[in-house]
């Protein structure tokens, strides 16, 4: 995780929001949900959220789609629902019992806001650069919760359990929901180990959800696109396992899944809801796990 401004937590964000302009797609999301992605594009700069104004014209939004689904159809739509999933799996574990939220790489993620708002500790741990770019955009729309806890972290000197220690509120004994989507895929293989295994002694009692992408069930050309996207933003893929490996990864530190969502049920499920004619991108899952 770089020191920077996450190119790919600002275009996730400008894209959420341009289709959530689409009140077929917008009817589906908490009007908070909506909300803070517009706010957080407004914060952007103006390289990055220059379009803002653009997406208010169906023409350019339907333009974008057309040009976004020829190079990687599906991207478009594993953004909604990856939000969508990841949202109602986290109030899934709240309901369940989690009493407090942890979010890995969180980014511009709303999901810690949304649920702080409702009085429920949330923490999110990123880079100082993120950290400190969500503080000021978070303090430019006006939002304060003594239940939101920004975690800066020095991945080189710093790990999780000490960082979450340090902030004086998390608690270990209670049962916790961590949150790593899009998070994984950008580690090393050791780096993702280190990081299954400070959460799992940390919290006996934890569920976890994941996003995964198993880019071997890409074809060549869409398998390159997507790669090189991430590297146009100067970021890496580098989780060098397929789905069945990441699974068996998992199991090493007694996490079993307990719900997958895999990306042709999305399309099945929610897609169809929206009435919206557009794939799911390949490859992509949303896992809901405990450990046992």
């Amino acid at each position: 995780m770089a020191n920077k401004l996450s190119l790919t937590a600002s275009y996730i964000a400008v894209k959420f929001y341009g289709l959530t302009l689409n009140p077929k797609i917008a009817s589906h999301f908490k009007p908070f949900t909506i909300s803070f992605y517009e706010k957080v594009v407004s914060y952007l700069p103006a390289k990055l959220s220059w379009n803002q104004t653009a997406f208010r014209s169906r023409f350019w939004r339907n333009f974008f789609v057309w040009w976004e689904e020829l190079l990687l159809p599906g991207d478009l739509m594993h953004i909604i629902s990856r939000k969508y999933y990841v949202e109602n799996a986290v109030q899934k574990a709240i309901n369940a019992g989690c009493e407090q939220l942890v979010i890995l790489g969180s980014g511009f993620d709303h999901n810690g806001a949304l649920f702080a708002a409702e009085n429920l500790p949330s923490f999110e741990i990123d880079t100082p650069s993120m950290i400190e770019h969500k503080r000021k955009m978070l303090t430019k729309i006006d939002f304060n919760s003594e239940y939101l806890n920004l975690c800066p972290i020095d991945p080189a000197n710093q790990n999780i359990k000490e960082v979450l220690l340090e902030t004086g509120e998390f608690d270990p004994n209670k049962k916790t929901v961590f949150l790593a989507e899009g998070f994984f895929d950008y580690l090393s293989l050791d780096s993702t180990r280190a990081v299954m295994k400070n959460i799992t002694f940390l919290c006996p009692d934890l569920k976890l959800i994941s996003t995964f992408f198993d880019l071997g069930e890409l074809n060549f050309f869409h398998r390159f696109m997507f790669t090189s996207g991430v590297a146009m933003v100067g970021e890496t893929l580098k989780l060098p396992l397929n789905r069945k490996e990441f699974l068996s990864l998992l199991n090493e530190f007694d996490i079993k899944i307990e719900n997958e969502t895999s990306y042709s049920k999305i399309e099945q499920d929610l897609i169809s809801k929206m009435d919206i004619d557009l794939p799911v991108l390949k490859g992509f899952y949303i896992l809901e796990s405990y450990k046992c």
